[in-house]
């Protein structure tokens, strides 16, 4: 686990981050789990992931395209980072996930934004459809809890 100072909208935060060069970043913030796009402030239609840069871990400032955080509302939903629509799902109900996994995709501001798994679970509840429009905060896939 890599420890991280970021910077978002001038509020620093601690980060730890498990694997800093998959893409997207899966991040935690306390007791909170969170799947980031990284990029460099001048990015603004990234479609591709980039590389990490190599040395010790230093302030980082998060992209300025639309915000990629997909922040798990609790153990068992994961709610949608950002409005956008749904251009792909990955996953049904009953399949099993690894953290990292592909869920769906959501298209906002003409970016593809990859929404992977904040953990290792089991789909219950796909609660989107392909084409649908979503809303921040909409819950797009309910895990099964055990």
């Amino acid at each position: 686990m890599t420890q991280y100072r970021v910077t978002v909208d001038g509020h620093p935060y601690d980060v730890e981050v498990e694997d800093p060069t998959a893409r997207p970043v899966v991040a935690r913030i306390g007791d909170e789990t969170f799947s980031v796009a990284v990029g460099s402030g001048n990015d603004r239609e990234q479609s591709t992931p980039q590389t990490a840069p190599q040395g010790a871990p230093s302030e980082r400032r998060a992209a300025t395209s639309p915000v990629a955080a997909v922040h798990a509302s609790s153990d068992s939903t994961l709610t949608a980072p950002i409005p956008g629509v749904v251009a792909n799902i990955a996953v049904s109900p009953g399949q099993t996930v690894t953290r990292g996994d592909e869920l769906l995709t959501l298209e906002a501001m003409k970016m593809m934004n990859v929404i992977r798994a904040p953990s290792d679970g089991a789909i219950e509840t796909v609660h989107v459809t392909q084409g649908s429009q979503v809303t921040q905060g909409e819950v797009l896939v309910t895990f099964a809890t055990n």
